[in-house]
């Protein structure tokens, strides 16, 4: 499909010029010369490793890098992006994504881990340095402690709820157009069902061919070795997609391809 240009469509942010390979991927760049490395960021449960194990795997390893922040953190203002480097973030689906937190609430406080879902929805958010986290034991100092890193940067509290860090960590990273000359935008289900669109992308970008053949990949982060199988979600109540609705970012979900006005 060949791309289009796109309109602004994020209040004050300059979102011309942007190209949208196939709807739910959209690639901006503002340096004419080919990137070295690629860069990841996106929430927990959103395909980052997916993202990551592709790229490696079909550009080599050395075109990964996380000189410029941890892959789910806000980018703190003082990091700098080269030119030569491609910043891509990955989101996923707002029902699903919120769902899947919920099966495997990556850091929470272990009360946010025992509470159904329509509470979980509503709980305050707050994240701590847990053994889930690689280096982390309990006879490390950080071990119980809150990841203040993990409150909104604005106002250092904690967010009313996931569903509020993800609107604020998907807007914070749409606008690293602010601080750097390549950044894609994709959405995970692009991501699962196209990933040839996402590396000829990263082809021309990268200005190196990709490997013909696509590598399977039959697990999943948190899975160990156990082969990946499709889980359902039980239905949501009007309750609560009403309340996931009021709680995202409508204009930055957009940027990432979701409608979140649909029918759930």
């Amino acid at each position: 499909m060949p791309s289009t240009s796109l309109q602004p469509s994020l209040e004050g942010l300059e979102y011309a010029g942007w190209v949208q390979p196939t709807p739910g991927f959209r690639l901006w760049h503002t340096a004419p010369e080919p990137v070295d490395q690629v860069q990841i960021f996106g929430q927990r449960c959103s395909g980052t490793n997916v993202l990551r194990k592709l790229v490696s795997t079909n550009f080599g390893a050395e075109a990964i890098t996380d000189f410029y922040g941890f892959k789910h953190w806000f980018v703190p203002e003082q990091i700098l992006f080269p030119a030569n480097v491609l910043i891509m973030v990955v989101a996923r689906d707002p029902f699903d994504w919120i769902r899947s937190l919920h099966r495997q609430p990556w850091h929470a406080h272990p009360d946010l881990k025992t509470l159904a879902f329509s509470q979980f929805l509503r709980a305050e958010w707050h994240s701590y340095w847990d053994a889930e986290f690689g280096g982390i034991e309990p006879r490390h100092p950080l071990f119980g402690r809150e990841m203040l890193h993990e409150r909104d940067p604005a106002t250092r509290l904690r967010f009313a709820n996931a569903l509020r860090k993800r609107a604020a960590k998907l807007r914070s990273w749409s606008e690293l157009t602010t601080r750097c000359n390549h950044l894609a935008l994709l959405d995970q289900a692009v991501l699962a069902s196209t990933p040839h669109v996402v590396l000829d992308a990263l082809a021309q970008a990268l200005g190196r061919a990709h490997q013909a053949d696509l590598t399977a990949l039959q697990s999943y982060k948190g899975n160990g070795l156990t082969p990946f199988q499709p889980r359902r979600y039980d239905p949501l109540t009007p309750e609560d997609v009403d309340f996931v609705r009021s709680q995202l970012d409508p204009d930055v979900e957009h940027l990432f391809g979701y409608d979140i006005a649909r029918s759930v």
